[in-house]
This record gives structure tokens, sequence and C-alpha cells, in this order.
């Protein structure tokens, strides 16, 4: 399922972005190249982002293979809480900037989940 879930985020963004997971079920996303703005690059960013959340609620396709069941295969439908933060270049450590994407996510998972939140208390 993550390999999948990897495979999906990368189809969503450009080569110039990266993609890398985080731990267990959690992926950062580094949009690069926004615009300047930060109005503009947080629609820019939200574009990307409901771009990912729309693509993972797509059904999975699993391959079931262990000594204990037989070979096939599995649907599995999952869905995905989205936070963003837009780094402003002020000098925050990738810790800070870390630290308000993951409240972001969190504020998405109790807004109902298989939702997107950009972080906006700066």
């Amino acid at each position: 399922l993550l390999v999948q879930v990897a495979s999906r985020v990368k189809a969503c963004v450009r080569n110039v972005d990266t993609v890398a997971r985080f731990g267990g079920d959690e992926f950062v996303v580094l949009l690069s190249a926004l615009d300047g703005h930060e109005a503009e690059s947080i629609v820019q960013a939200r574009a990307v982002a409901e771009k990912i959340r729309a693509s993972l609620a797509a059904p999975f396709v699993l391959a079931t293979d262990s000594a204990s069941a037989p070979a096939g295969t599995l649907n599995y439908q999952c869905t995905a809480s989205l936070g963003g933060v837009v780094f402003r270049g002020s000098g925050d450590t990738v810790a800070e900037v870390l630290k308000r994407a993951d409240a972001s996510m969190n504020e998405a998972k109790h807004a109902g989940k298989n939702t997107i939140r950009f972080y906006e208390k700066f």
C-alpha cells in the first residue's frame, strides 16, 4: 500500500518537487519554485494538495499472497489528511516548518479526515 501511495503522490507533483516518506504512513512533499507572492503560492500548493487527496481517494488494488491466504487481490479504500505550510524564508528551521505542517495535518484529521488544512498562525 505504501509503495502505491508513494507512486500516486509522485505522479501529482513536478520533477522539481520532492516526495519523501516521513515515517509510518506519513509523507512530506516539498514543492519547489512556487510563486513569489504568498497568496499565489498557497493557491498553487492547495491545487497540488487537492490533486494528491483525490488520487489517494481512488481504490487501491493490493496483491495478497501469504502462507495463510491464497494468492489474489484486495480492493482497499483509504482517505488522506493533508497539512501544508508555506515556507517564508524567515529563518525558520526545518524542524519548525515540519512542526507547522504536522499541526496542519492534525487539524485536517480533526476536521473529519480526507481534508486539507494549511498552517496560518504565524
